[in-house]
C-alpha cells in the first residue's frame, strides 16, 4: 500500500464544493457540500491522491506511516484574493497591502511541495511558456519574496532525492573504444583500437541515455588520451552506441535506458515481473573522418621522425630554432607546446618499420618536408663449417626412437588423496575425525600420473620402497596443492620386496624387484602416508613451541633456527581402464596399483638422524650438521612435551624439505599393536633420556628443557647382549637408512 502525506491547503480547499464520496477505501462515507474535505497526496510521482473526510483526515494524522509536514502559519486567503485582484490593476498595486511573508518550510522530511500555478499577471508573462525557469522569478513582484527565487531548482533537487528509488537495482557495463568500420555481414560494426576496454559495476539500473553517455565518456576519455595524447581529439564528435549499435543521443532523457531489459517474469506464464541484473555493452565510436585525420597525423609524425633520425644530430641551438619554425608552420595541426625533446631527435633506429604501429604517445610532429627513409642495416652472412655440418647431418639422420625407453613410460589415470597438515590441537579436539590420514571420496582429486619405471631412471631404492621420476597433473585442484601445475615433477614411490633367484644365496647385490598385490600394497602405502601426516603434526607442534619460547624470551637465541617442512605428498590410486570392445557390463573399476607421490627434492639429499638414534648422524664439521643438531632438539621438545610418548626419527631430506620420516612411540602407546609400521622401535623411546646428547639448541635457557645426560658405554658383555637383542632391528634400520 502506498504511503501518503498531508499537504498544506488553502482555506477554501478544506471544504467540499459539491457532494462527493470519501476516497479512502475503508470509509467511502458521503461528504456533503460545505463539509470538511481534505486532499491526501501520495509520494509516488504521477499517482493521484485522495479526497477524504474529516474522520479519515484525523486517521492519517495519527498514523505512524504518514509523514506530516511541519505546520506553518498559513497566509490569509482574503489578503491573497485582494492581491490577485490588485495585480490586474497596476496603478493600484502600491495601495494594496503586501501579503505576509511566506516562510519556507524545512525540507528535512524529504518530500517535494505541491505544484502551485501562479497567474501570469504577477509580474512575468513567460511563466507558462516552455523553457521558463522559476529561477528567473522577480522577487519584487507582489506575493513573492527572496525565498521564491530558487524555488524551481530546489524543488527539482529535493524531488529527485525524495522520490528516487535507492540504487539497489544495478547493472554492469562494458565500455569499449572503437572506430567506425568493420564487416557488417560478419556482425562487426566497429573496429577496436588500443585494446581500450573498461568495466563498470553497480550502475543504477534506472540511468537514462544522457547519464550513460556521460559515464562512457568519463570512463574511456582518459584511455584515449593515453593512447595518442598528442593528437587533438574532438570529443564532441564521439558517438555512444549500445550493443545493438543504437545511438544513445537519439533516446529521450529522463527515461531508464536498460531497465526494461532487466525485467523478467517470475515464472513462465506469470504476469508478475522481477528484476535480474545484467551486463550491457557500450561503444565509444570515433567517426571515420576523425580517424582518418588521426592516421594522417600519425604518418606525418613518423615520416618527420625518421627524416630527423637520418640527418646528423644538430646542435642544441639548431634544435630550438627548427622547433620554433616547424611549430609556426604547422600550428593548424599541432600546437607548438608539443615539441619533442632533443634526446628523442638523436635516437637512431636499426631499421625502418614496414608496418604501421600505433604509438602510445607522440609528442612532436615536425613540419619539414619528408626525406628518403633510411635503408635497412646490413646483416652479416656466413656459411657453416662443412665438417661440422657433415657430422651433425650424420648424427641427426641416423637418430631413431628409443623403443625400450618409450615402453617404460607409464601413464595412469588416478584418484589423488593429498596428505594434509593438521595441527596437533585439532587432532586432539576431534580425534574421531582427525586421528589418521583419510581417503574419503570427497577428499580426492582426479588427475593423470606419468611414471618412468625404468631402473636406469630410478631416483633411488631403500630397504622398503623404490623412487621413480614422474609428472603429476590434477584436473581441478587448489593452487597450493601438489599437482595443481600441469606436469609438475614428482617422486613416485612404491613398496617392493627382494626376489632372489631360486637355489641361490641371498646376495645383497643379486636380486630382482618384486611388487606386492594390490591388497598388500595399499596397507603399506597408507601407513607411509599416515606416518607423514603425523610427522607434519609433530613438527608443526615443535615450531609452535619454539616460536612461543622465542617471543617470550628476554633475549633472542644465540643461534639461527632453521625452517624446515615435510614434502607435499599424497596417495594415488590407479584403477583398471576399460579396453575398447570389452563386453563386461560391470561399471565397477577396482584399484589396480597404488603410489605414494611426493614433491621432488632437488638439492642434496642427506640423512640427518637414524631411526634408531636420537643424535645427529653427521660429524660437527660436515655440511648439514647444524640442521641435524636442530632436528635432534625437536626430538627433545617432542619427547618432553608429549610426556615421553612420541617423537619423530629418521630425519632425512634436503636443506629445507624433509621426507620419509618415522614416528617412534612408547610401548604404552603400542600395547602390542602394530603402530606406525615396522620402523617404530619402541626401545628408542624408552632409552631416549639415556642416549640423547643435549646440544646448544637444547641447552638454551629460553626453551626451558630438562637436560639429559647420555649413558656411558657399558661392558662388552652388555653391549654384546644389546646387539643380539636388536640384531634384526639393526639390519632393517640399516637398509632403511639407504632411503
Amino acid at each position: 500500500m502506498a504511503s501518503y502525506e498531508l499537504v498544506s491547503q488553502f482555506t477554501e480547499d478544506a471544504f467540499a464544493h459539491e457532494d462527493r464520496i470519501c476516497e479512502r477505501s475503508a470509509c467511502a462515507a458521503k461528504i456533503r457540500k460545505g463539509e470538511p474535505c481534505f486532499y491526501i497526496a501520495t509520494i509516488v510521482i504521477g499517482q493521484r491522491g485522495h479526497f477524504v473526510c474529516g474522520a479519515c483526515h484525523r486517521h492519517y494524522e495519527g498514523k505512524r506511516a504518514t509523514s506530516v509536514r511541519p505546520s506553518v502559519q498559513r497566509p490569509d486567503a482574503q489578503v491573497i484574493r485582494q492581491n490577485i485582484n490588485a495585480a490586474w490593476k497596476p496603478a493600484s498595486v502600491q495601495a494594496v497591502q503586501q501579503p505576509p511573508r511566506v516562510v519556507a518550510t524545512s525540507a528535512s522530511y524529504g518530500h517535494a511541495g505541491p505544484d502551485i500555478a501562479v497567474p501570469s499577471s504577477w509580474g512575468n508573462t513567460n511563466a507558462g511558456q516552455p523553457g521558463y525557469s522559476w529561477g528567473n522569478t522577480n522577487a519584487g513582484q507582489p506575493g513573492y519574496s527572496a525565498n521564491h527565487v530558487q524555488y524551481g531548482a530546489e524543488r527539482e533537487r529535493w524531488a529527485k532525492q525524495a522520490y528516487a528509488v535507492p540504487p539497489a537495482e544495478t547493472i554492469s557495463l562494458e565500455v569499449s573504444a572503437v572506430r567506425e568500420g568493420g564487416n557488417r555481414r560478419k556482425g562487426t560494426r566497429g573496429i577496436p583500437f588500443g585494446n581500450i576496454c573498461e568495466g563498470k559495476k553497480d550502475v543504477d539500473a534506472r540511468i537514462d541515455a544522457p547519464g550513460l553517455i556521460a559515464l562512457a565518456l568519463d570512463t574511456i576519455w582518459p584511455k584515449i588520451q593515453a593512447f595518442a595524447g598528442g593528437f587533438p581529439w574532438r570529443q564532441d564528435q564521439f558517438i555512444i552506441r549500445d550493443g545493438g549499435w543504437v545511438d544513445l543521443s537519439n533516446h529521450p532523457p529522463h527515461q531508464p535506458y536498460f531497465y526494461s531489459q532487466c525485467m523478467h517474469a517470475t515464472r513462465k506464464g506469470s504476469c508478475a515481473m522481477t528484476f535480474k541484473p545484467k551486463q550491457f555493452l557500450l561503444y565509444v565510436v570515433v567517426p571515420t573522418a576523425q580517424w582518418e585525420d588521426y592516421e594522417t597525423w600519425l604518418d606525418k609524425a613518423k615520416e618527420e621522425r625518421f627524416s630527423t633520425h637520418s640527418r646528423s644530430a644538430p646542435s642544441v641551438k639548431e634544435v630550438h630554432s627548427s622547433l620554433h619554425s616547424s611549430a609556426a608552420a604547422d600550428s593548424s595541426t599541432v600546437s607548438s607546446s608539443e615539441a619533442p625533446s632533443s634526446e628523442a631527435l638523436f635516437e637512431v633506429p636499426s631499421q625502418a618499420p614496414v608496418k604501421r604501429q600505433f604509438l602510445r604517445e607522440i609528442t612532436s610532429v615536425p613540419s619539414s618536408p619528408p626525406l628518403k627513409k633510411a635503408a635497412p642495416a646490413k646483416v652479416a652472412f656466413r656459411s657453416p663449417d662443412r665438417e661440422q655440418l657433415r657430422e651433425v647431418l650424420k648424427s641427426g639422420g641416423t637418430a631413431n626412437i628409443d623403443v625400450q625407453q618409450m615402453l617404460t613410460v607409464q601413464h595412469e589415470i588416478i584418484e589423488f588423496f593429498p596428505v594434509p597438515t593438521c595441527p596437533l590441537s585439532v587432532i586432539l579436539k576431534d580425534p574421531q575425525l582427525h586421528a589418521a590420514f583419510r581417503t574419503d571420496t570427497e577428499l580426492g582429486h582426479s588427475g593423470q600420473l606419468t611414471v618412468q619405471t625404468s631402473t636406469n631412471d630410478m631416483l633411488g631404492a631403500g630397504g622398503f620402497k623404490t623412487a621413480h621420476p614422474g609428472f603429476l597433473t590434477l584436473f581441478s585442484a587448489p593452487e597450493t596443492l601438489l599437482g595443481s601445475r600441469p606436469r609438475q615433477k614428482v617422486a613416485v614411490k612404491r613398496p617392493f620386496y627382494k626376489n632372489y633367484p631360486p637355489g641361490s644365496s641371498k646376495n645383497p647385490m643379486r636380486f630382482t624387484i618384486g611388487r606386492y598385490t594390490i591388497s598388500d600394497e595399499l596397507p603399506k602405502l597408507f601407513k607411509e602416508a599416515n606416518m607423514l601426516y603425523w610427522a607434519r603434526a609433530l613438527l608443526t607442534f615443535s615450531y609452535k613451541y619454539i616460536d612461543h619460547c622465542v617471543s617470550n624470551a628476554s633475549e633472542p637465541p644465540p643461534f639461527h633456527i632453521p625452517r624446515l617442512r615435510f614434502v607435499k605428498a599424497g596417495l594415488a590410486l590407479s584403477h583398471d581402464q576399460v579396453q575398447p570392445g570389452h563386453k563386461s557390463k560391470s561399471l565397477t573399476r577396482m584399484p589396480r596399483a597404488g603410489y605414494l607421490v611426493e614433491e621432488l627434492i632437488t638439492d642434496d639429499f642427506l640423512k640427518y638422524i637414524h631411526n634408531m638414534d636420537c643424535n645427529p648422524m653427521l660429524d660437527p664439521y660436515k655440511v648439514g650438521y647444524e640442521i641435524a643438531a636442530f632436528l635432534a632438539c625437536t626430538q627433545h621438545i617432542q619427547y618432553a612435551k608429549t610426556g615421553g610418548l612420541a617423537f619423530i626419527s629418521d630425519y632425512q631430506g634436503g636443506s629445507e624439505i624433509l621426507s620419509d620420516p618415522q614416528v617412534l612411540t612408547h610401548p604404552l602407546v603400542n600395547n602390542g599393536k602394530d603402530v606406525f609400521g615396522d620402523g617404530n622401535i619402541e626401545r628408542a623411546v624408552s632409552a631416549f633420556e639415556k642416549k640423547h646428547d643435549c646440544n646448544d639448541y637444547c641447552k638454551w635457557s629460553g626453551f626451558k628443557l630438562e637436560l639429559y645426560k647420555a649413558a656411558k658405554v657399558g661392558t662388552e658383555t652388555e653391549m654384546g647382549t644389546a646387539e643380539m637383542e636388536m640384531g634384526t632391528e639393526t639390519e632393517d634400520s640399516a637398509q632403511d637408512a639407504l632411503e
